[in-house]
């Protein structure tokens, strides 16, 4: 007899393998931030306790019914704090965010690119782990048993709720990387920073993003062998593209970018990424990726992605998390038909809302519930 969980799963297999599915895959994420705001509890001291981060992802599963597990029981906040890291900071309520920091100087590019890994260990992790200048000799161990006292805690969460509530384990992560000019402007050079090097120092640039290429490659090859049964893929949420004007896009982000997609297909696994912001100036060039890529869209319009994507890739993403906030339930099930109208034809969409659920007041509970079960009937081929 097949499961529920099965029956989720062959949804995603099918869509992999260019097959219709029985009906469109519905993925609802909450992140824990909103799910413990949501149990009433303080970010400031439930945000640390593993019980009720696992409670609060529980209760989640319980009242989302997507194909997804739509919170996971896992976060690296007392990490972030024990570490004293300054790319995770939190507020006065206890909400993370990342700033906008470059612990890369301007002058470093060449030293940068002759030894990424070199460079990041000895340079840039001291500069944003205060761990690492209180204890230079023993900070890196302190980290790392600190990683893993918190991964101990939450070990065997994931697939305990998958199989309670019979969610779909079908693909599988097996590592969150960036395109290597996201790279720069997220974590080295920042934002700011990185648009105004392109100008200055364009070759340094492009030799810093050729280095990272490389640095990349090599963690995929360092992943133990993909999770038997699933879909083995890598994250890449892709930030810089739609701040960039064509011809910077083109010089500077894509290169390196495509060749880090075909690394990562050489290598055995899927790239499963996230088109941040609007990148409908961009979507020609999608259609230049080589295998079959998962591809989410954010504000990108829905209409030009149906027309001008290659339909190779599948799509997904598109509805407007605010609308579940705002809009009634008439309006948030119209919104959803609109969507499943233009991009379920192409029998390779994922439903899924832009961003999840961050604060508690992100959304409205009725109207989420609502949009779960008209897609199941509505998303049937």
């Amino acid at each position: 007899m097949t499961t529920l969980r099965q029956e989720r799963e062959q949804l995603y297999f099918d869509l992999w393998e260019g097959k219709r599915p029985k009906r469109v895959p519905i993925e609802i994420m909450a992140n824990l931030t909103y799910a413990i705001e949501y149990m009433g509890y303080s970010l400031k001291r439930e945000l640390y306790s593993a019980e009720k981060c696992v409670e609060a992802a529980e209760k989640m599963a319980e009242l989302i019914d997507s194909d997804n597990l739509p919170t996971i029981p896992n976060n690296e906040s007392a990490v972030f704090r024990y570490t004293k890291a300054q790319f995770m900071v939190p507020g006065n309520d206890g909400f993370f965010q990342h700033p906008n920091i470059s612990p890369l100087t301007q002058e470093e590019y060449p030293e940068f690119s002759k030894n990424p890994l070199d460079f990041i260990v000895k340079k840039i992790q001291p500069r944003v782990f205060g761990i690492l200048e209180d204890d230079p000799e023993f900070g890196h161990v302190r980290i790392n048993i600190a990683r893993q006292v918190v991964a101990n805690q939450f070990a065997g969460q994931v697939p305990r709720l998958m199989e309670k509530y019979q969610r779909s384990g079908a693909v599988s992560v097996g590592l969150l990387i960036w395109a290597p000019f996201d790279f720069l402007a997220d974590y080295i050079r920042s934002f700011s920073n990185v648009l105004l090097d392109i100008r200055k120092k364009p070759e340094w640039v492009l030799e810093a993003c050729e280095a990272i290429l490389e640095y990349e490659l090599k963690q995929v090859e360092m992943l133990p062998k993909p999770f038997p049964g699933t879909v083995p893929t890598i994250l890449l949420p892709l930030h810089m593209a739609p701040f960039m004007k064509p011809s910077d896009f083109e010089k500077f982000y894509w290169p390196t970018f495509q060749r880090l997609i075909e690394g990562i297909q050489e290598r055995g696994y899927q790239a499963n990424m996230y088109c941040e912001e609007n990148w409908t100036p961009h979507l020609e060039a999608l259609n230049d990726l080589p295998g079959r890529c998962q591809i989410a869209f954010e504000t990108s319009d829905p209409k030009k992605i149906a027309a001008v994507v290659s339909k190779k890739h599948i799509f997904a993403n598109g509805y407007p998390t605010e609308l579940l906030k705002t809009g009634t339930k008439e309006q948030c099930i119209d919104k959803a038909k609109e969507l499943l109208d233009i991009l379920a034809p192409g029998e390779n969409y994922i439903f899924a809302i832009t961003k999840p659920f961050l604060r508690k007041n992100d959304t409205n509970m009725d109207n989420v519930q609502a949009l779960v079960e008209f897609v199941k009937e509505y998303g049937k081929y």
